[in-house]
């Protein structure tokens, strides 16, 4: 199920809206790799032809409906305080700045 999520909570965690969807949009590409890795989609090797003579079993595949989306999963860690990100130049500037 949708639900509706207003800008203001978002402002909660920064000013700067972008930066929280940009650091989310991320966040969910992540959690998508981690769902592929753990559960791979079947591949056909190329001496395989595709087929719809017989029906995979159901009881191997998952309810991909029922699973929380990886935005979904995303914001709800943004809104929570779970999620930290910085800006990738961040770590070199401090670097730099504490060498002098």
């Amino acid at each position: 199920m949708t639900k509706t999520l207003h800008f203001s909570e978002l402002k909660k965690q920064s000013e700067d809206i972008f930066e929280l969807i940009v650091a989310t949009a991320k966040r969910a590409r992540q959690i998508n790799a981690l769902r592929i890795a753990q559960n791979p989609l079947p591949t056909l090797t190329e001496d395989q032809e595709e087929t719809f003579e017989v029906t995979p079993d159901e009881e191997d595949e998952q309810d991909w409906d029922a699973i929380e989306k990886p935005v979904t999963e995303a914001l709800e860690q943004m809104l929570d305080g779970k999620l930290e990100y910085r800006h990738e130049g961040e770590e070199s500037e401090e670097a730099e700045e504490s060498a002098l």
